[in-house]
């Protein structure tokens, strides 16, 4: 039986898809196989009576089948990325990585197939961005010609992601500023409580709780291996960059710059303690606060400048102007801004300073646009009988129940 391709909604393959719906789960860890057969058992109902659930782990299949070297290398590429990211790393060690990750792929990736040939699904879903296992998924599925649907934590706090596209700059949001000036829809501002604590690593769990000034910008950094400085963050490729931008645009605005509150992600393991210098050198116009609570950091602050952290999702939650310095689903004009030069940095900061940042007329749409079409309500570990309602929303909508 010839495998089926991704159809157009209301196409000629709509049918087939109708009468066969296996939709194929590919997990990667017990906390992913929990979710994905609580998927199997509450998905199916009188509204997608033809779907099958099929569960099964990401696994490797060990007999020769070639794979092109264009799929190993987009299979592997963030696993590198994250390799050369690290100073230590020299050409020796990065060339051992390189071989392993690619038996890996190569490993994943015909098991995925395997799998996908078997069951002849009418789309595949796993759980993540890109690490290597996920990205062997991802690539198998596509060269079948299949959807493969994306899981992964949601933007909003309490929420999940399932998407066609891909998980947070790649997935399919809108960025159109007039897709939400059409929709409309109201919001009510949250309050730092809504704001869901990050888990600190072991020795940044005591830090101090310092004074903050009356009037700041916050600045949070992000984990440094995470794909979104690695893949999504094309201007400031590290938090050491981050700091720098942010100096020399306070350094432009002069007696107007606003003081700027930094504080290191509670999960990351890197270090900055030079930077920690040079803030101490400043004369309070560059400060850390590690041990504040990011909730009470954005709450108190003027505006949030960040690459594209769901700080800026929370910030927006909390009613404060946001400024994007890489690729994020929320660097939306209307809902927030935009900088890609230390200028354009400068410009917003100075404005927020003086209490005019440029207005978010599209945040209250652009929020309940993903809380009520593109999130699926509830955490995955507890997935209410609205998240399976969603879900089942979304596969019928994309043709595929």
């Amino acid at each position: 039986m010839p495998i089926p391709r991704r159809p157009e909604p209301g196409g000629e393959c709509d049918s087939v898809l109708r009468t066969m719906g296996t939709l194929l789960l590919l997990y990667n860890s017990p906390r992913v196989r929990r979710y994905f057969e609580t998927l199997a058992r509450q998905l199916p109902d009188a509204a997608l009576p033809q779907l099958h659930c099929v569960v099964r782990r990401v696994g490797v299949a060990w007999r020769p089948r070639a794979v092109a070297p264009a799929t190993v290398a987009a299979i592997i590429d963030y696993g590198m990325r994250r390799k050369r990211a690290r100073p230590h790393f020299g050409p020796a060690r990065l060339a051992l990585y390189r071989a392993l990750y690619a038996a890996a792929a190569r490993l994943h990736y015909r098991h995925a197939l395997q799998l996908i040939d078997r069951e002849q699904p009418v789309a595949v879903g796993v759980w993540g961005g890109n690490a290597v296992d996920v990205m062997a998924v991802v690539c198998a599925t596509r060269d079948r010609g299949l959807p493969c649907i994306r899981f992964e934590n949601g933007t909003l706090p309490d929420t999940t992601q399932m998407d066609l596209a891909g998980v947070n700059a790649d997935s399919s949001v809108p960025r159109d500023p007039a897709f939400y000036a059409a929709r409309g829809g109201q919001w009510q501002t949250a309050t730092a409580a809504a704001v869901v604590p990050r888990a600190p690593r072991r020795g940044k769990a005591q830090l101090p709780v310092v004074a903050l000034p009356a009037r700041y910008v916050f600045v949070p950094f992000q984990v440094m291996l995470d794909s979104q400085v690695l893949l999504h963050s094309p201007w400031l490729a590290s938090m050491e960059a981050l700091f720098e931008a942010v100096q020399a645009a306070q350094v432009l605005l002069g007696a107007r710059a606003p003081v700027v509150v930094f504080k290191e992600h509670p999960s990351c393991p890197r270090r900055y303690p030079l930077l920690h210098a040079q803030a101490d050198a400043s004369g309070g116009a560059l400060r850390f606060a590690n041990g504040n609570a990011t909730g009470e950091l954005i709450a108190g602050a003027q505006g949030v400048v960040t690459l594209n952290s769901s700080v800026g999702v929370e910030s927006l939650l909390l009613g404060k102007p946001v400024l994007a310095l890489g690729n994020a689903i929320y660097a939306i004009e209307g809902v927030a801004q935009s900088a890609r030069s230390v200028q354009a940095l400068a410009d917003w900061l100075g404005a927020v300073a003086d209490d005019a940042a440029p207005p978010a007329l599209l945040r209250q749409a652009f929020l309940r646009y993903m809380a009520d079409e593109q999130l699926l309500p509830g955490r995955h570990q507890a997935p209410t009988a609205a998240h399976m309602q969603r879900a089942r929303d979304k596969l019928l909508q994309w043709g595929l129940g």
